[in-house]
């Protein structure tokens, strides 16, 4: 039986990530972490015998693994409790600084660590497939589009980044510069990929690859219907990575087997932060 803590357990994600949990009978949810100011509320609507607190390292020595989707200050606090407690950590925490991945590296010495932008496995295909495209039409234009829900705090998306940099790594002999939107006169420049973030509504994810020449474009869409994907996602994330090694783990390591011989691990190799 696999014990587990959820981080930001009152947020969206926490959440549906919580109410998976509490339907697998191969899953204990112990609790969840919520701000210090949040203890006490009345408005947390939890069922009873799940703890909620703010003390990190009293629930983590009680629990296996982490999911956390909350925010880069938060996770790097509890990368380091999972570290002091022994407790693995599934991370979807996006716009993470370098100080930060820096925390979860650290963390990764003493316990398992996966960290992934985006936890669905139909953006593991569509980062699979990127590569052979890019490098098939390397002359092509490259847009990019990421639209999300009007809470998300940080732009581009962590999914729209590492697409960006499969993108950059299948052409090499180019520069490859990079817009985030335009305006004014904004003549594309050879090699050019351009990024576009949209932020409105109650949208849970959707991410748009345009590869064009002036006679043809091709589109690869992938969009996130419920949050439930990523919630899915990062429990069977949870469940492979209970009981491994310290190290630093990926969403490839996981997907590997469904994947086979769609060789986009080549890129991410090697590369601690890659997700």
């Amino acid at each position: 039986m696999l014990r587990l803590t959820v981080a930001g357990i009152t947020g969206r994600m926490g959440h549906a990530v919580a109410e998976l949990a509490r339907a697998d009978p191969a899953i204990t949810l112990i609790g969840g972490l919520i701000r210090p100011e949040r203890e006490g509320a009345s408005d947390l609507m939890l069922p009873a015998g799940i703890q909620l607190t703010a003390d990190a390292l009293a629930l983590l020595r009680e629990s296996d693994v982490l999911i956390d989707f909350t925010q880069p200050a938060a996770t790097a606090r509890y990368a380091s409790a999972c570290a002091e407690a022994g407790c693995a950590l599934v991370t979807g925490t996006t716009g993470l600084g370098d100080d930060q991945l820096d925390e979860l590296r650290t963390a990764a010495t003493s316990i398992p660590v996966l960290h992934a932008s985006n936890f669905s496995l139909g953006i593991a295909v569509l980062r699979a497939v990127l590569p052979a495209l890019v490098r098939a039409l390397a002359d092509w234009d490259v847009e990019i589009v990421e639209h999300h829900h009007r809470h998300k705090r940080d732009a581009p998306s962590g999914t729209a980044l590492a697409l960006r940099e499969i993108i950059r790594a299948g052409r090499p002999e180019t520069n490859s510069p990079v817009v985030a939107g335009r305006e004014g006169m904004a003549l594309r420049r050879p090699g050019e990929i351009g990024i576009h973030a949209i932020r409105g509504g109650g949208e849970p994810g959707r991410h748009l690859v345009l590869l064009g020449s002036e006679d043809e474009l091709l589109e690869l869409s992938h969009r996130v219907h419920s949050r439930r994907a990523y919630a899915a996602g990062a429990i069977a994330a949870a469940k492979w990575l209970a009981g491994r090694a310290p190290g630093w783990y990926r969403i490839d390591d996981l997907l590997a087997e469904r994947l086979g011989d769609l060789a986009w691990a080549s890129y991410a190799r090697g590369r601690p932060g890659s997700s």
